[in-house]
């Protein structure tokens, strides 16, 4: 399947590419006022260095309200923002991903802290996707169904079969690659070997997963790992990506793409429920994905806290 053979790819990707990042930390104060602080990291602009820079990916916040700062950390620039609102304060689009054309955009969020309780509040983000869709979610090709249909039992393989499967996978294996959670394509940047395993292993579950809502009883579970084994083969043996000659410099790009991401939420308190990981050492609750994670629908973080006090 071209899926597998494109998310294989993307790691490779991710392996050659220096790209900028973001660090969003939200601060729940006991009164329910909270900072905002955004922390850019990214590659100074030097002649052959082709990576984008900060401001080559994102929008920089600015106007009232808002504190920079700006650091070095070994060969990158860190440029950190701050501002504070008040409870039930909004805030929109102060995380902007740029896309490849001039003023047009990937990604935009919108951001608030409400108060549900005396000292318990709700932080909530929307990550929007305005770029063009994912290409992995386009039509689905003639040879991409032969190959579902190949690795189907003969009664269930029928285009329309193939064609739901293709659009379920590609569903379910968003999050795998890019999160939030622990997207795959981290793995991919510091080691490639152990980032093939994981996705055989996590890419076969989401495999089976997809085969038993999409068929139910009329596929037993042997015959859903024989269909899952063919399907991963076939996907590795057509994805092998050719290395980058280095002599060639960094690979061209017509805009940022995999800008990692990464949201935190702390408060003097405890976190009473989240959709993301709590860290049980600081008390935080964080969400560590890659910007292609909202591109499928909108992404919606969420965490409720309880604040210190009377």
């Amino acid at each position: 399947m071209r899926l597998l053979a494109a998310s294989i790819s993307l790691i490779a990707l991710a392996l050659t590419s220096a790209c900028a990042r973001a660090r969003v930390t939200t601060t729940i104060k006991p009164d329910g006022s909270w900072t905002r602080t955004l922390a850019f990291t990214g590659q100074e602009k030097k002649e052959g260095n082709m990576a984008p820079t900060i401001e080559d990916t994102f929008v920089i916040p600015s106007g009232p309200g808002w504190k920079s700062t700006e650091s070095k950390k070994s060969e990158d620039r860190v440029l950190t923002l701050e501002r504070t609102l008040a409870a039930g304060a909004k805030l929109q689009s102060d995380l902007s991903l740029k896309a490849g054309e001039e003023g047009k955009l990937n990604l935009i969020n919108e951001v608030t802290v409400t108060r549900l309780a005396p000292r318990r509040f709700e932080y909530r983000e929307t990550l929007k996707w305005k770029g063009d869709p994912p290409k992995m979610m386009g039509n689905v090709k003639p040879e991409d169904l032969a190959e579902i249909k190949a690795a189907l039992p003969k009664p269930l393989a029928t285009d329309a079969n193939a064609r739901a499967l293709a659009t379920k996978t590609a569903e379910l294996i968003f999050p795998v690659m890019f999160g939030p959670g622990d997207p795959l394509l981290a793995v991919g940047l510091l080691h490639p070997d152990l980032a093939e395993r994981r996705m055989m292993q996590r890419v076969g579950a989401v495999l089976m997963k997809a085969l038993e809502e999409q068929f139910g009883d009329k596929m037993q579970v042997s015959e859903r790992r024989e269909v899952v084994r063919k399907l991963i083969a076939t996907g590795f043996s057509s994805s092998k990506p050719s290395q980058p000659d280095p002599a060639n410099g960094p690979p061209a790009s017509k805009g940022p793409a995999l800008t990692p991401l990464m949201f935190v939420v702390k408060s003097p308190g405890r976190i009473v429920s989240s959709n993301g990981e709590v860290d049980d050492l600081t008390g935080e609750v964080y969400w560590a994905l890659f910007s292609d994670a909202a591109s499928l629908k909108d992404l919606v973080l969420t965490a409720i806290v309880e604040t210190e006090g009377k």
